[in-house]
This record gives C-alpha cells, structure tokens and sequence, in this order.
C-alpha cells in the first residue's frame, strides 16, 4: 500500500490493514521457523548420513583386508593340495610307463630266442635289467 492509499483510510480501516499485515508477518515467521526446523532436520540427516557412510566404508575395508588375508591364506595353502594331485598323476604315469617297458622288455626278449634259439642267453639269465628310482636294487 502506498502512502496515498494509507492517507485516505479511516481509524477502523487502517487498523484492519494493520492486523492483517500482523497476521501475515505471524504467518510468514512461523513458515520461517518451520522452514529452519525443516532445514535443521536436513543437515542432521546429513550429518549422520556421513557417519553411515563412514561405519560402512570401514566395514567394507575391513571386510576386504580379511577377505584378502583369506584368499592370500587359501593361495598358501592350495599348491600343497596341488602338488599332491600332481604327484599322484606322475606316479601313476610312471607306474604305467613301467610296466610299459616291462612288456617292450619282455617282447624284445621273447622275440630275441624265437629268432635265435641257439644263441647263448645273455649275461645275467637273458633279461634286460631296468633302472627304476626309487625302486628298491634287485
């Protein structure tokens, strides 16, 4: 309102504009305090919002660093399963390897008196003697 319209109210007028102006600042100042409450509210949300994120990150590196420990742990502990499969299939390997030989040895010795029956037999009763480590001498 300008000072023109204010000029030609009455007494009764202008304290109805006056109460409704009082009413309004009442209103806007309570809109206020509401809005600063609100406004409070949002930065302790916040606030713990970053503690959370704080605890939840900790937790996940802690988590991570026993993760880790448990795979490093695992990885320690998983050539010795490992080696045991690998020396298991290279002792059967050679085991068949072996007795391979002992067949081949066995064919050629056979195939050896067929062919000359009138030969000597050779030193040691005709057998080829085979090297096997780790097997006891005979």
């Amino acid at each position: 309102m300008s000072d023109a319209s204010i000029d030609g109210l009455n007494a009764g007028e202008l304290a109805t504009v006056v109460e409704l102006q009082r009413v309004e600042l009442n209103r806007l100042l309570s809109d206020q305090r509401r809005l600063n409450d609100r406004i409070d509210q949002m930065l302790r949300m916040q606030e713990r919002e970053q503690v959370l994120r704080q605890q939840m990150q900790a937790a996940l590196d802690r988590l991570a660093d026993q993760r880790s420990i448990a795979n490093s742990a695992r990885t320690e502990a998983a050539p010795a399963p490992q080696l045991a499969e690998r020396l298991h299939r290279t002792e059967r390997k050679f085991s068949a390897l072996q007795s391979a030989v002992g067949q081949l040895v066995d064919l050629i010795e056979r195939k050896e008196r067929r062919a000359h029956p009138d030969r000597p037999a050779t030193p040691g009763g005709g057998h080829v003697r085979v090297f096997v480590p780790g097997a006891p001498e005979a």
